[in-house]
């Protein structure tokens, strides 16, 4: 690593956040208990903070991981360990309250571009006001991507043969109407995840009838929505702090658990997680047909089903699956390649988000514009190419917050190693043993192959063969390396002032 002199001059902010949901906001609580001599600002493209838990507001939306690895290390969860939205949203805010956050966030503010000046060793940024339409420039010295990782202006919606032709409703959950009244409505909805899994429960009384339309099954894990042994320990008025903490690794060990089995025993997993949805559904159920994925549990995220809630409506007739691929929209429905007819007033597209490169940011250097596709990715946070811009990604299997924790634990140490060093930039740069590595996908599509990923991945930063190079998707391996990972290993270079 090498340091190298540069004329700076003095940048309006030291680091600039974009989000403010659950990264934004850990980001937001580690630059001002860690690093209070920075001045800094989050940047919020909504009228509020939550990200996923503002803007998701569609019926039955909740968290699918436990709220205790969801929430944050330091502020202990006391509810269910699934939550809804307004619970989890009111949770961000008492956080952002509790620590006076909330003066160094601007709402409605979208990061549209940067443009980094070697010369001066800052970004300038321009940011557009969603309300007013206006324009502003601020400049920074480091930009914090915390926007999440799927892009919030819209979900995905394929193009489906026909799809003009249909008259009645169309909705996508990331987008659910304000007072949209479903009573007895005829719904289809399109998708097999966790969004139609929570979806489906909370609408099927009040319609006429549903009918999910599914291409090809997920994988379910049933459980109540409580933890025993928390709820014990609460009896013996044990304090929330360690009731919190016990929990939360309880959590991470049991899903290391479920994780190793499905690498190392995937057709054994495959069979018990179906044994599992077999067993709540009437005998002779078409399980084969309808429950029975195509992939292994660890290709994908195993989805979670609470107090049997979609297989109770299944069981009692409101819901009705069909598994087969969508061969044409009409005026008043649907059909399947097989032929099934599905006639709906409302058709919900459950059908996942696109996924958003660093925020969809305009990135130049020096007057060329960056295309981040052709970057590589150190630790799945810092990127060629990019001076002082870091990306916070969360866990894919767990709560996302688990890795983003510990990504702004590793982002807060390089500001204050470069506070240190009076260092006005960092970048990752290529060894030269580096130089013919061959590029990976961002997300090892053998590890992890969702369909969000899958239709990022030419848009997405490149992993090289290398460990530094790479975006390590095993959380249970990279808790074990990042917390001390090596600044001065060749592959950071930072740039000292005059």
């Amino acid at each position: 690593m090498q340091d190298h002199a540069a004329t700076t001059s003095t940048p309006d902010l030291d680091v600039l956040v974009i989000g403010a949901g659950i990264s934004g906001i850990h980001a937001a609580y580690q630059l001002r208990n860690e690093l209070p001599s920075l001045q800094f600002e989050v940047a919020e493209a909504h009228h509020s903070f939550g990200g996923t838990w503002l803007i998701h507001t569609y019926p039955g939306v909740r968290s699918d991981t436990e709220v205790y690895t969801l929430g944050y290390s330091f502020k202990p969860w006391t509810g269910a360990p699934y939550a809804g939205a307004a619970e989890i949203h009111a949770y961000l805010g008492a956080v952002i309250a509790e620590h006076d956050l909330e003066r160094s966030f601007t709402y409605n503010t979208i990061v549209e571009a940067a443009s980094w000046s070697t010369a001066d060793q800052f970004w300038t940024v321009s940011l557009r006001d969603t309300v007013t339409n206006e324009v502003r420039t601020t400049t920074a010295r480091f930009i914090w991507s915390c926007h999440g990782y799927y892009t919030h202006a819209a979900g995905h919606t394929p193009q489906w043969l026909g799809l003009e032709d249909y008259a009645g409703t169309l909705i996508h959950p990331q987008a659910w109407p304000e007072r949209l009244d479903l009573s007895n409505q005829t719904v289809a909805v399109i998708g097999s995840g966790a969004t139609m899994a929570t979806l489906v429960p909370a609408i099927a009384d009040q319609c006429a009838s549903v009918t999910v339309v599914q291409r090809s099954p997920a994988y379910f894990f049933q459980s109540e929505n409580r933890d025993p042994l928390a709820d014990q320990l609460r009896e013996l008025g044990i304090d929330e702090t360690w009731i919190h903490e016990i929990i939360r690794r309880k959590a991470v060990k049991d899903m290391a658990a479920m994780t190793s089995v499905q690498f190392n025993h995937p057709e054994l997993s495959k069979a018990g997680l179906i044994k599992m949805v077999a067993d709540q559904l009437p005998e002779g159920y078409d399980v084969e047909t309808h429950f029975t994925p195509r992939h292994f549990p660890h290709e994908q995220r195993v989805a979670r089903i609470l107090n049997g809630d979609l297989f109770r409506a299944i069981s009692n007739g409101s819901v009705t699956m069909v598994t087969d691929e969508i061969a044409t929209f009409t005026p008043t429905g649907l059909v399947t390649e097989g032929g099934t007819v599905v006639d709906a007033d409302v058709v919900i597209t459950a059908t996942g988000f696109d996924l958003s490169v660093l925020g969809g940011v305009a990135f130049t250097v020096d007057g060329q514009a960056v295309n981040v596709a052709n970057s590589v990715t150190w630790r799945g946070v810092l990127f060629t190419g990019l001076p002082n811009v870091a990306w916070t990604f969360g866990a894919l299997r767990l709560s996302w917050t688990m890795r983003a924790e510990m990504v702004n634990h590793l982002i807060t140490r390089l500001l204050s190693t470069m506070e240190g060093r009076g260092a006005t930039s960092v970048a990752a740069v290529l060894r030269p043993e580096d130089a013919g590595m061959q590029r990976q996908p961002f997300i090892d599509p053998a590890q992890f192959n969702p369909g969000y990923a899958q239709r990022a991945g030419a848009l997405m930063p490149k992993g090289g063969t290398a460990a530094e190079w790479q975006m390590d998707l095993d959380y249970w391996h990279e808790v074990t390396v990042l917390p001390d990972v090596d600044f001065t290993d060749g592959c950071l270079q930072f740039t000292s002032q005059s």
